[in-house]
């Protein structure tokens, strides 16, 4: 299985570098400033990757928001498994239309409940994962499935219904095992 990681200048992108490196993964890295140079046709790029990974980012920007979208929808297209991140589940929901809104600022380990059975954490009905944001998904369109949710944000964990696409809130690259699990287990999907 081959990972495109997807880097929209997380703070965080080295932990994930880090986890896809411990799991032994193949994976390959590309910023977004790099693709919008290299003015990729998104289709085809995704067709030498498996799955995708979308990070979390700092700072808002027209060019990582245009880019992510495109992947996404490219995903969409070619039924490719698609992770996002913080940022990257953000981007997700957006462009399927779904709708953010600005919260109190939250940098800590948050409990979250699991709302239905998910592969990406089989055998956990609760797990503490990492946050760090101050924008969440607010509602989510009827093509996503609400898998888990938390006192700080409602909509944790998602996913589209009939396409493995993932969207978070947390950090699982920084979450510890059960983060682990949630990467290994999207990468076998």
């Amino acid at each position: 299985m081959k990972t495109l990681l997807i880097n929209n200048f997380s703070p965080y992108i080295l932990n994930i570098v880090k986890l896809l490196n411990d799991i032994d993964s193949d994976w390959t890295c590309f910023d977004c400033e790099s693709l919008s140079a290299m003015n990729y046709d998104y289709l085809i790029l995704l067709k030498e990757f498996d799955n995708v990974i979308l990070s979390g980012r700092q700072q808002n920007s027209k060019l990582i928001n245009k880019i992510n979208s495109c992947i996404v929808r490219a995903c969409l297209v070619l039924d490719k498994p698609l992770l996002g991140i913080c940022y990257g589940g953000q981007i997700l929901a957006l462009t399927l239309g779904c709708t953010l809104k600005k919260m109190e600022k939250i940098r800590d380990i948050v409990e979250i409940n699991l709302l239905k059975p998910t592969k990406l954490l089989p055998n956990y009905k609760k797990v503490e994962m990492f946050e760090s944001h101050s924008y969440c998904v607010s509602k989510l369109s009827k093509s996503f499935i609400l898998l888990g949710s938390s006192n700080n944000c409602e909509n944790e964990l998602f996913c589209l219904k009939d396409k493995p696409l993932f969207g978070t809130q947390f950090h699982p690259e920084r979450s510890g095992k059960p983060g682990i699990h949630f990467i290994e287990n999207f990468l076998k999907i």
